[in-house]
């Protein structure tokens, strides 16, 4: 039997960083989590050596059985040059050259990518994307992005920032999107989204049932809070989901008429929610796309679920290697 092939990963979120030890074949060896809210780099970064040692000497081996390190990275970001420039989900984290960090203090090769990206390179080495070499993977949680494998290869696109899904437009002069721009997929189904508008429509509705299932805090409604409302049989909570779900065929329609997938692998709201979620979208979706696309794709709920940031880093590193010939 081959040695195996030993990979340090990092998910980079914006209050966390998952930092795991794993091996090229799928053994997660070992991951610990980094509390990242509101903290500066010169603090986190020293913390994520230091972990990584930790969890390398855990595991009984050298840091130099190491063969590299992935990070899974939130955009905007400089892919080529491993620098993290203006994440909006950290404010404090800007130009940030992570990777030559990480790479000098640790003496080995890292590899960077963007966090959709490693979420679908995860799906396809290990969870629903395991044996498909087309197929789109959609992060469906604060925000909505895409990570997609085409004729076996990731696609980035020129400026590495392909993949953008929750930023094309489907509704002219539409919902002011948190990115800037107006009419955006993701400000009609993003997470985040989702919650500002309930807030903005329920301020002058103090005794509104979701803001009592919110503690009783109108700032505290999330995504959660919707949900408990659908399930509640609470009329504004149904009527918003299915709009959300109507809008979710929208652009999935538009995913499968432009890529032909085989599959669509969806993140947190497919596999968090279930039925509930997955069934209006499938209602919807035959308006959105031709008959012969639709029927070739399934839509699926991601396999690796929460587990998902503990395979994002090293994925990144795999496919690295793989593109230089070095993995299979």
């Amino acid at each position: 039997m081959s040695n195996p092939v030993y990979l340090l990963g990092y998910d980079v979120g914006g209050t966390k960083i998952v930092v795991s030890l794993g091996t090229a074949d799928g053994k997660i060896l070992g991951t610990q989590r980094i509390e990242n809210k509101d903290t500066y780099p010169d603090v986190i970064l020293p913390l994520m050596v230091e972990t990584s040692k930790k969890l390398v000497n855990d595991a009984g081996i050298k840091l130099s059985d190491v063969r590299a390190f992935g990070i899974s990275t939130p955009g905007p970001a400089d892919i080529p040059n491993g620098i993290m420039t203006a994440p909006t989900n950290n404010k404090h984290w800007r130009n940030v050259p992570i990777r030559q960090y990480l790479s000098d203090n640790l003496g080995m090769e890292g590899f960077f990518e963007n966090d959709a990206n490693c979420g679908a390179l995860a799906e396809w080495f290990y969870g629903a994307g395991k044996g498909c070499d087309d197929f789109l993977y959609l992060t469906m949680s604060t925000g909505i992005g895409a990570g997609i494998i085409a004729a076996g290869k990731l696609v980035r696109g020129t400026g590495f920032y392909g993949g953008e899904a929750g930023h094309f437009v489907i509704e002219r002069n539409g919902r002011k999107c948190n990115c800037g721009m107006n009419g955006c997929y993701e400000a009609y189904c993003g997470g985040r989204a989702i919650a500002q508008r309930i807030q903005e429509e329920l301020k002058d509705q103090p005794d509104h049932p979701l803001i009592a299932m919110a503690g009783g805090k109108l700032e505290d409604i999330d995504f959660v809070t919707l949900e408990k409302g659908v399930r509640a049989g609470d009329a504004y909570s149904l009527a918003l989901w299915d709009e959300m779900s109507y809008r979710n065929a929208q652009a999935f329609g538009a995913f499968i008429n432009i890529f032909n997938p085989k599959k669509l692998v969806l993140g947190t709201f497919a596999w968090a929610c279930g039925d509930i979620f997955m069934d209006p979208i499938k209602k919807y979706l035959p308006q959105f796309c031709w008959k012969e696309m639709h029927d070739q794709c399934e839509l699926v709920p991601s396999a690796l679920r929460r587990d998902i940031g503990a395979y994002a880093g090293t994925a990144a590193a795999i496919y690295g290697l793989r593109e230089k010939g070095e993995l299979k």
